[in-house]
């Protein structure tokens, strides 16, 4: 199952219809697009943070506490071993074991760009959106963590940040095709 985000920007639309009249391969563009937005999704995941740079929401203790079942985690007593602690210190967001993080990819062809979080990793579409009813029961509430772009009610914006650098990216192209 993979997670598919379209975004739908007027001007960054305007910007690749101006390049578009101006060459019929735009794939340099549409893969430094990819290459870029890519970067900026792991530099998400890097920072905890949403592609505006506000910090993701904690995670909760019940979360944390699943972890601390381990082996090694907790002492016999029910305290904190030192691998706990260190797993309490070093616990990074939507990182258990890496694979949502790693299936962030682009494809680009001579029209279009896409990026998203592909494979069998069913929850990436929770963690952008957050869910009302996850678990057991359907009783537990998973924030949203947005990581590819902004979350608009039921579609998707880019940050401004980005927004900006692909424009930069298509109007250098455009420039390059005017020669």
């Amino acid at each position: 199952m993979e997670t598919r985000i379209v975004i739908h920007d007027e001007q960054v639309k305007a910007a690749l219809a101006r390049l578009a009249a101006k060459v019929s391969d735009m794939s340099p563009a549409m893969h430094e697009i990819g290459q870029y937005y890519e970067r900026r999704v792991l530099e998400n995941f890097a920072a905890e943070s949403d592609p505006e740079g506000r910090p993701w929401p904690k995670l909760s203790a019940v979360t944390l506490g699943l972890g601390l079942g381990k082996p090694g985690r907790l002492k016999k007593s029910g305290y904190l071993a030192r691998k706990g602690r260190q797993y309490l210190t070093n616990k990074k967001m939507l990182v258990e074991s890496g694979g949502l993080r790693r299936t962030v990819h682009y494809q680009a062809d001579r029209n279009q760009v896409s990026i998203g979080a592909g494979g069998e990793i069913r929850y990436a579409g929770v963690h952008q959106f957050g869910s009302l009813g996850a678990g057991r029961g359907r009783k537990t509430r998973i924030p949203a963590r947005p990581y590819l772009a902004m979350n608009e009610g039921a579609g998707m914006r880019l940050a401004e940040k980005d927004r900006r650098r692909i424009i930069e990216i298509v109007e250098k192209h455009i420039e390059k095709a005017n020669g």
